[in-house]
């Protein structure tokens, strides 16, 4: 198991320098100016050629790639081109935000989805199936900035019970939203992966002996039946985990959250290199987290499974 944690994190390098230069690349074929930028539209061009040479955008483009391989080598992100503060900082601050969010909607939809998964199994081609294959179903069809902005009309100026944008305390009003709006796409995912998994335990052999020993069908339920599928939902709620921090950035942009998602559109709308690339950065070594340990809970899960 350890061999195979090494070498996972060990894949880690490849993938992050080749993100650093396809956005290295992008960025710079893109037109506009970042002296420019950062100087303001009315700066004197004596102010902009002195910031130029600042942040060494005189220099040429191979020198700029390999110095901003070197820097980040040492784990120095730079400073924001916009804020001008060091970005580790900015990074330190948004991040944890995102993860708030990410982890109330994933919260959320797991465990409504979840829980409508085992009633459409425990009732399959029922009315209550048929009903909850069919929320679950419209849910996955909506566009999330259709369904933010319908909730924000509804609740925020419709009803006025919750605040249609912004950041409280993490974990509190201004979190239901947008929470909401990530939760309902990947809980009527988890709610149909949940009933075709348990529908599949169900017909084992071992589910028919224990009917027929007599027990009763919640604790086959609980004991027998959920345990065994576990595996794929555990793989759809980190793959679903790996999409709300991936696709998160539109939720925090319509809501005002100020995530590490906005915080990459930001500076991707300023052209602000080095904060854009260590953004793009820590949601990649994120994703490649999430990934490992779901890989690694399959061994808890089950127990016949061994990675060497």
């Amino acid at each position: 198991m350890l061999r195979y944690i090494i070498r996972r994190l060990l894949l880690f390098i490849p993938i992050l320098i080749g993100l650093v230069t396809m956005l290295f690349v992008l960025l710079h074929i893109l037109p506009g100016d970042p002296a420019r930028l950062m100087a303001g539209p009315f700066a004197n061009p004596d102010v902009v050629e002195t910031i130029r040479q600042e942040m060494g955008f005189d220099r040429p483009i191979w020198i700029q790639y390999l110095d901003n391989l070197r820097r980040l080598a040492l784990g120095d992100f730079g400073r924001s081109y916009q804020s001008r503060r060091p970005i580790l900082a900015d990074l330190i601050e948004v991040f944890p935000k995102t993860v708030q969010l990410a982890l109330a909607a994933e919260v959320t939809s797991s465990l409504i989805g979840i829980w409508l998964g085992v009633i459409a199994a425990a009732r399959r081609n029922g009315w209550a199936d048929r009903l909850i294959m069919t929320i679950a179903a419209l849910n996955l069809s909506f566009p999330l900035f259709w369904l933010a902005l319908m909730l924000q009309i509804v609740f925020a100026v419709s009803l006025r019970l919750l605040p249609p944008s912004g950041y409280g305390a993490g974990f509190d009003r201004f979190v239901i939203l947008p929470a909401i709006t990530l939760a309902l796409p990947s809980l009527g995912l988890l709610a149909r992966i949940t009933r075709a998994a348990l529908i599949e335990v169900i017909n084992e052999d071992y589910i028919r002996t224990a009917r027929a020993k007599g027990l009763q069908g919640t604790l086959i339920m609980r004991r027998h039946i959920l345990p065994n599928a576990l595996i794929p939902i555990v793989t759809t709620i980190g793959a679903d985990f790996v999409r709300l921090l991936g696709g998160i950035p539109m939720i925090e942009i319509i809501f005002a959250w100020p995530g590490i998602g906005k915080y990459a559109y930001d500076a991707l709308v300023f052209r602000d290199l080095p904060a854009l690339q260590a953004s793009v950065m820590i949601l990649a070594v994120a994703v490649s987290a999430v990934n490992l340990v779901v890989d690694i809970l399959y061994a808890f899960i089950n127990p016949r499974i061994r990675y060497v």
